[in-house]
């Protein structure tokens, strides 16, 4: 079996407490019971097994030999995804509060130290993220050296549990009345900006209408291309589709860009802040309002908030404030 695979002694199924026992004391590499939750929240062996940086034949063996142990098989298998059984919902719920336990443990251990310490899953839209987040943990982690970030950029949605997140900073209310959320930017909106550059050879629109004749750039919204651009002024209310000369997934991508003069871009008011101060970028139909987009922090509401959760939680409170 590879290294760093968990063993489990052969002992009768109903001897509950040497299971939990075995099962606390596995290799290093595979703390806790996080090498069964990852699975469980992945949906998939080999996802888990890359995340865990162990290969998925270790996590099969150590997955059969736990059924074996338990006395009952723990997912449905299909070509796609695992999905739990009904035994297997009640030992996730059981090694979910255990984990929870844990590490709540260690990071009282570290508390009464005056450190926090552990890593912290985040996740953030790619040019917010760039921007702002990765200054914020810089920060945050020179205030507490013993916090190990793990980040993701992006402009989809991801999933707070399957993805193991600790922190979202999403745009838009979050739909899921599973996770508790708070508003971070709930003003922001969207604004028509483009380069100087731009703007001197091909002119600035006085109408929304006005964009059709104007090379448009597009990122997605929650892995949907975003072309309906949406403003308001008074009572008055346009919804332009463009048609988009060049689209990207990552909005950090459109916002180069249109900094390089390529075109026009509908941009988060928060995410072009800076280039609206430097210059480098100048909006247009200013006399309109673009679409709400407001920043939430989102965490999960079935875990317990560990002390380093809630304290990068306050600290990204205390920063846009």
């Amino acid at each position: 079996m590879p290294h760093g695979a968990p063993v489990f002694p052969h002992e009768k199924a109903d001897n509950s407490q040497n299971i939990i026992n075995n099962y606390l004391s596995m290799a290093h590499e595979l703390p806790g019971w996080d090498w069964f939750l990852r699975i469980v929240e992945r949906g998939s062996i080999s996802a888990a097994a890359r995340d865990l940086n162990q290969t998925p034949a270790a996590l099969s063996i150590a997955l059969k030999r736990l059924e074996a142990q338990l006395g009952a098989r723990l997912f449905q298998r299909s070509t796609r995804r695992l999905t739990l059984t009904v035994e297997g919902d009640i030992w996730y719920r059981s090694a979910r509060a255990a984990q929870d336990a844990l590490n709540a443990g260690l990071d009282e251990l570290a508390g009464s130290r005056g450190e926090l310490a552990g890593t912290l899953r985040i996740s953030a839209p790619s040019d917010f993220g760039r921007q702002y987040v990765l200054g914020w943990l810089d920060e945050f982690c020179r205030l507490h050296p013993g916090i190990v970030p793990i980040v993701a950029l992006s402009d989809r949605v991801d999933d707070l549990i399957a993805d193991s997140l600790d922190i979202a900073l999403r745009a838009g209310a979050p739909k899921d009345a599973n996770v508790i959320a708070t508003p971070l930017a709930p003003d922001n909106n969207r604004i028509l900006v483009a380069s100087p550059d731009y703007w001197a050879r091909r002119g600035m629109p006085q109408t929304p209408a006005e964009l059709a004749q104007h090379t448009c750039l597009a990122y997605s919204i929650r892995d949907t291309p975003h072309v309906s651009w949406r403003f308001v002024r008074g009572s008055e209310i346009e919804t332009v589709t463009i048609m988009p000369a060049r689209h990207a997934n990552d909005g950090a991508v459109v916002s180069e860009w249109a900094r390089q003069g390529w075109g026009v871009a509908y941009k988060s008011r928060l995410d072009v802040a800076g280039d609206l101060a430097t210059g480098r970028l100048v909006a247009a139909l200013t006399d309109w309002a673009g679409e709400a987009s407001p920043l939430y922090l989102v965490r999960s509401g079935s875990r317990q908030v560990l002390p380093r959760v809630r304290a990068f939680w306050d600290f990204c409170l205390a920063k846009m404030r």
